[in-house]
């Protein structure tokens, strides 16, 4: 591990985003956050298995279906955004950067943005190609000259980097 970092430390700091050091007040702001997220967690991990349980004498399919929907809606639409707007509002995102770096600074959420939508462009077209040869049964080499899929998959991919430079453009504050 680069300068004496823990594992969980680096994983912490890559899930979180958190540029520059690990110091104590990211450390206690993390830990703050984590717990609020455990606490809202733990009626969503506890009640539907409960559900489940006397939904699935009538359909064990469908409560099987309600579980992984429940959860996915609720990390999706609760926990997810609550990390995001917790990590915000704590300042853990912020890339201070120089006035006189600010240029370059541009430049590499620039290119930061540019290559992940390609790596997302690339990942969908190949994704759709995949699902439509495993699922639909069509040929998997006439998926991957489609004319739609690759529209489809460039598309993703220039709305994927947008939306990524324009986060990692409002993650950018200025040092003094």
């Amino acid at each position: 591990m680069k300068n004496g970092e823990t594992l969980r430390d680096r994983f912490v700091k890559y899930f979180f985003n958190i540029s520059g050091d690990f110091d104590e007040y990211k450390r206690q702001e993390v830990n703050r956050i984590g717990t609020n997220a455990l606490l809202m967690c733990v009626p969503a991990l506890l009640l539907p298995p409960l559900v489940a349980i006397f939904w699935a004498t009538t359909s064990p399919e469908y409560a099987l279906l309600g579980i992984v929907l429940f959860n996915s809606i609720f990390f999706g639409v609760v926990v997810c955004p609550y990390l995001m707007v917790a990590s915000r509002r704590a300042h853990l995102t912020d890339n201070e950067v120089d006035v006189q770096d600010m240029p370059a600074a541009w430049g590499r959420v620039l290119k930061s943005a540019l290559g992940q939508g390609i790596y997302f462009a690339v990942f969908t077209y190949l994704l759709k190609a995949v699902l439509d040869w495993f699922f639909d049964g069509a040929n998997f080499m006439l998926q991957l000259r489609s004319v739609s899929n690759i529209k489809s998959a460039v598309l993703a991919g220039i709305f994927f980097g947008v939306i990524m430079g324009i986060t990692y453009w409002g993650r950018l504050k200025k040092q003094l």
